[in-house]
């Protein structure tokens, strides 16, 4: 996969290059502009003359899961690395600090890495990008991690910091997690829809993309496009994903979720100060639940079950091929999986995830937990955490001037969604992301408010209500302990 976003990024990086030279030609009131628009690099709030101790000399320390996020050591060939080695090169002629970046992408090493530091007392990290969901259970819940609102110099209001990230992570004013433009893996993980141009326009139906604008593009409406669509093309009397043609093709880590979480489900309030309280509304999550799963478990849908991808993890790669092949209408995923497309002949559109119904106010595009956060490990001294401070809002504020604008944007508005339509469609994706607190902070209990929608669709069950209901106990008393651990009474 990771070949394949280099050839794309590459591609990206061609076309700034076209759009670069084309804007030599352009009037002095426009190059003007653009000069002035180079000069906003980093945010203008941040002053290191505010810094107790200078940053000139100092290391600073980041352990990431993906090389994409922190950048080679020199320039590369591939955009993306060379997009981050440029910011990167930028922070340090500017602020005179050193980078001693690494990449280490098992979520469990990263993790033994921040305790054994934290028991040593060595303050080895300044920043960490960790998986979301390790993040949440396992190291902000052992006090591993330091509250990130109490950083100084950062700005989390700010556009370069996701919005929803801290809406969804954030318990009380205490804030263990965040992301943003700093890490670029993760804007390309929200749920989407992907769609078979050709198949459309055999079929004689429209792009749904005036629907998507609307906001009438719904469940309800998936479920018209696939019915009766699955064919046995082979004639071998079976319907396999191997030969096969079906409505949609799926997989239950994604589209389990992305249904379900897209349709507003949520089993946690907040009260006016923040804080969650678990208050499933059994009646709304079954209605969900009820339409994910005549969607998922359609004869027209080819569904790959957890349990089958445990089974064979090659499965998970013919969820992909079936789609690629032109063996389906529709392909429920995230954006990144688009990645995977560029050798498929047919054209595809994307669509943002679709609404439960059209009272449902916006589109909403759930984050799995395999997203990277970044993190501050607990056993830093107060020096590195002035100077963590300062160099979070800056990587964050210059990534959104330097590496979101003049790559991710193209990437994902012009090669992986091959029309202005798609490019419409990603903005609206990106702009309402689901970062849910009880699937982020449950899952390693195995309990309903984490992982009923896969259990359930997995097992065909035609209810989730008295799952839901025997679980408020433990769920209640799981909560007074993530209470706890952020400081809170349960």
């Amino acid at each position: 996969m990771k070949d394949r976003i280099l050839c794309l990024l590459l591609s990206a990086l061609m076309l700034v290059g076209l759009l670069a030279g084309c804007a030599q030609g352009e009037n002095e009131e426009q190059s003007s502009e653009a000069t002035e628009e180079k000069e906003l690099w980093v945010a203008e709030t941040l002053d290191p003359s505010k810094l107790e101790t200078p940053l000139a000399g100092q290391e600073f320390v980041i352990l990431a899961q993906s090389r994409y996020d922190i950048g080679p050591e020199e320039n590369s060939s591939d955009p993306l690395e060379d997009a981050v080695y440029r910011r990167n090169d930028r922070l340090q002629t500017e602020y005179g600090i050193v980078f001693n970046n690494s990449d280490e992408p098992s979520l469990d090493v990263i993790a033994d890495a921040i305790k054994n530091d934290t028991a040593a007392g060595t303050g080895e990290f300044n920043l960490v990008y960790q998986h979301m969901g390790n993040a949440a259970y396992n190291l902000a819940l052992g006090g591993y991690l330091y509250d990130l609102s109490e950083l100084e110099f950062v700005d989390f209001d700010q556009t370069w910091w996701d919005q929803d990230c801290k809406n969804g992570l954030a318990i009380g004013d205490h804030m263990m997690m965040a992301c943003g433009d700093l890490i670029p893996t993760t804007q390309l993980i929200p749920g989407s829809v992907l769609f078979n141009k050709n198949l459309f326009d055999e079929r004689g139906w429209e792009y749904p993309y005036e629907d998507a604008r609307a906001g009438t593009w719904t469940m309800d409406d998936m479920q018209g496009m696939i019915k009766d669509q699955a064919k046995d093309l082979n004639g071998d009397g079976k319907i396999l994903y191997t030969d096969d043609f079906f409505g949609i093709t799926s997989w239950a880590l994604d589209c389990d979720y992305n249904f379900f979480y897209g349709a507003g489900a949520t089993m946690f309030t907040y009260d006016d100060q923040h804080i969650p309280t678990f208050a499933p509304d059994t009646d709304k999550l079954q209605s969900i639940y009820e339409k994910t799963a005549a969607l998922l478990l359609s004869p027209d849908t080819y569904h790959l079950t957890y349990n089958e991808y445990l089974k064979d993890n090659n499965l998970y790669f013919g969820t992909i091929e079936v789609f690629r092949d032109g063996r389906a209408l529709l392909f429920p995923t995230n954006l990144s999986i688009t990645t995977n497309l560029r050798d498929m002949i047919d054209d595809y559109g994307i669509l943002p995830q679709p609404k439960y119904d059209e009272t449902q106010k916006d589109y909403l595009g759930f984050v799995n937990a395999a997203a990277s956060v970044a993190i501050v490990p607990v056993s830093l001294s107060e020096q590195k955490l002035e100077t963590t401070g300062f160099m979070m809002e800056a990587l964050a504020s210059s990534s959104y001037y330097m590496v979101t604008d003049t790559l991710y944007d193209v990437i994902a508005k012009s090669k992986n969604a091959r029309d202005e339509e798609s490019a419409e469609m990603v903005d609206i994706i990106i702009r309402h992301k689901v970062f849910d607190f009880g699937y982020l902070h449950f899952s390693h209990k195995n309990l309903p408010c984490s992982n009923i929608i896969m259990v359930a669709l997995q097992d065909k069950r035609p209810s989730i209500v008295r799952d839901l209901t025997n679980s408020q106990k433990n769920t209640r008393k799981e909560l007074d302990k993530i209470l706890e651990a952020y400081g809170y009474d349960g």
